[in-house]
C-alpha cells in the first residue's frame, strides 16, 4: 500500500494579508499627502517669486540707473549786493537731483501719483535718433501712481480698463533733454538761474510734447516708493538709526539753498536708501473688486514723512497689509552714487 505524505505549502494567512494591505495602505496615503503638501509648497514658492519677478526686474533697474546720477557742478561768480562786482564764487550746475513727494510734482500728468519720487540726470546713452553714443546724459525720474491702462495699453486689446498701481519711469531721449529748460523766468536781475523745468517738458521740443509721453509703466502693484538720500550709512554711533542729517523729511534738491541746506546745494548725496513696496495680483483683483476705479488705501496716511521713523513706518505698513490679508514684498536697498563728489564746503 503506497503511502503519500502530507506536504504543506507556507504560504500568508488571508489575515496577515489583510494587515499588510492595511498598513500598505497607510504608508501609501502618507506618502500622497507628503507629496501633496511638497507639491504645494513648491507652487506657492514658485508662484510668489514669479509674481514678485516683475518687480525684483523694475527694482534693479532703478538701482542700477540711480547709482549713475550726476551733476555738471562747477563754481561760477555771483555778485550780492548788485553793485556790478562779483563778491564771491559759488557752486552751481545746471542739471538737479530732486527727491519730493509725488504728488507735489507739478507736471501734465494724467497719473495720480503718490509717495516719494526721485529725477535725476544720467549718462544712460538712451536715443530714439543716436546710435553708440552711450555716454548721452538722459534725464531719468521714478514714481508710483495709480491710475487705468487706457494711455499706453495696445490698441488690439479690448478687455476693460485696469486700475492699479503702477511703478513709472520718465524717460525721454537725448534729443529731447530739456535739461537747459531755466524755471526762474520772473527771478530779478543778478539771479542765479533755476534750471528746474526739465522734468516737467515744457519747451515742447516736439510736437505735442507732454510728460505723458515720455512715461514707461515698469510693473504693476508696487503700492509705494521710498526714497532717502544719505550723507552716511549711520547716524553718530547707533547703528539703528536711519535719520538722515541731509534729508531729514526725504525731500532733497540739489537747487535748494536755504538757510541750513547751503553745504548740500548742487550736490549729489552719496547714497540713498530706495525702498518699494509691492502687492501679489491676487490681492490687487480684490482691492479693484472692492473699490473699482477709486485708489484703495493700501498705505496709511502719514508714513514716510520722517527718515527717524523708517523701521516703525516700515513695521506699521507690515501690520497694516497683514491685517488686511494683503500679500505683499518689501525691496529695499542702499544704493552708492559713484558719481558724488560729497563736501560740506
Amino acid at each position: 500500500m503506497t503511502s503519500y505524505k502530507t506536504i504543506r505549502s507556507k504560504a500568508f494567512s488571508l489575515i496577515e494579508l489583510m494587515v499588510a494591505m492595511g498598513i500598505l495602505s497607510v504608508l501609501m496615503l502618507m506618502l500622497t499627502i507628503m507629496l501633496d503638501q511638497v507639491q504645494k509648497s513648491w507652487t506657492y514658492s514658485e508662484s510668489r517669486i514669479s509674481q514678485f519677478r516683475e518687480a525684483r526686474v523694475a527694482f534693479d533697474l532703478i538701482t542700477k540707473n540711480l547709482g549713475q546720477a550726476s551733476l555738471n557742478t562747477y563754481f561760477d561768480l555771483r555778485d550780492e549786493d548788485g553793485d556790478g562786482l562779483m563778491d564771491q564764487y559759488y557752486r552751481t550746475s545746471e542739471m538737479q537731483f530732486l527727491v519730493a513727494e509725488a504728488s507735489t510734482i507739478d507736471n501734465s500728468s494724467e497719473q495720480q501719483m503718490i509717495g516719494h519720487a526721485v529725477f535725476f540726470q544720467a549718462p544712460l546713452g538712451f536715443s530714439t535718433q543716436y546710435r553708440n553714443l552711450n555716454n548721452l546724459f538722459n534725464g531719468r525720474g521714478y514714481f508710483v501712481a495709480f491710475g487705468s491702462d487706457e494711455t499706453f495699453r495696445p490698441s488690439f486689446v479690448r478687455s476693460d480698463l485696469r486700475y492699479r498701481y503702477r511703478l513709472f519711469e520718465f524717460r525721454p531721449p537725448a534729443e529731447l533733454n530739456e535739461m537747459f529748460a531755466d524755471g526762474g523766468e520772473e527771478r530779478d536781475a543778478g539771479e542765479p538761474q533755476e534750471f528746474t523745468n526739465w522734468f516737467r517738458q515744457s519747451m515742447n521740443l516736439a510736437p505735442n510734447d507732454s510728460f505723458d509721453d515720455h512715461l514707461n509703466p515698469l510693473a504693476d502693484n508696487i503700492v509705494t516708493l521710498v526714497v532717502s538720500p544719505r550723507d552716511s550709512l549711520i547716524s553718530g554711533s547707533n547703528r539703528n538709526d536711519t535719520s538722515s542729517s541731509i534729508a531729514p523729511n526725504y525731500i532733497y534738491d540739489s537747487n535748494d539753498d536755504q538757510e541750513g541746506f547751503e553745504s548740500f546745494r548742487q550736490q549729489v548725496p552719496p547714497l540713498v536708501r530706495l525702498t518699494m513696496v509691492a502687492i501679489d495680483e491676487e490681492s490687487a483683483l480684490r482691492l479693484a473688486a472692492d473699490n473699482g476705479d477709486s485708489m484703495p488705501e493700501v498705505v496709511p496716511p502719514g508714513l514716510f514723512g520722517s527718515t527717524a521713523r523708517y523701521n516703525e513706518d516700515i513695521a506699521e505698513l507690515t501690520d497694516y497689509l497683514n491685517e488686511k490679508k494683503i500679500n505683499h514684498k518689501i525691496f529695499s536697498s542702499m544704493v552708492m552714487l559713484r558719481n558724488s563728489k560729497w563736501s560740506d564746503n
